[in-house]
């Protein structure tokens, strides 16, 4: 598989793309991230996904609670144990159209 990297706006870690039977997914790595930088980045990638064929994946030390709340109208997830302990989150929209997610809201509670 061929990842290129992208840039996203206000993204504060590299992104990648890359296709894989028809879905795009847009990528990025978080685990070395502190609060914030976690929800900013998911919130920026979030709003790349317009469509059923686009998803997003994240790779964090542990699970977002944080963010689930804020997203969990617009966007489903599934979540994988990977072997060097981290999470990765696969998101995808519910419906195409406008969203009720309030992308500028990146702030971690807690």
């Amino acid at each position: 598989m061929n990842k290129e990297q992208i840039e996203v706006m206000g993204a504060t870690e590299p992104f990648f793309t890359y296709k894989k039977d028809e879905i795009t997914y847009y990528e990025f790595d978080s685990s070395l991230c502190t609060p914030p930088g976690p929800m900013v980045n998911a919130m920026c990638g979030l709003k790349l996904i317009d469509s059923p064929n686009k998803k997003l994946v994240m790779i964090n030390m542990k699970m977002p609670m944080g963010l689930f709340p804020k997203i969990r109208d617009d966007f489903e997830w599934e979540e994988e144990q990977m072997e060097d302990g981290k999470i990765k989150l696969i998101f995808s929209r519910k419906d195409e159209g406008e969203t009720s997610t309030n992308f500028d809201d990146n702030k971690c509670s807690g």
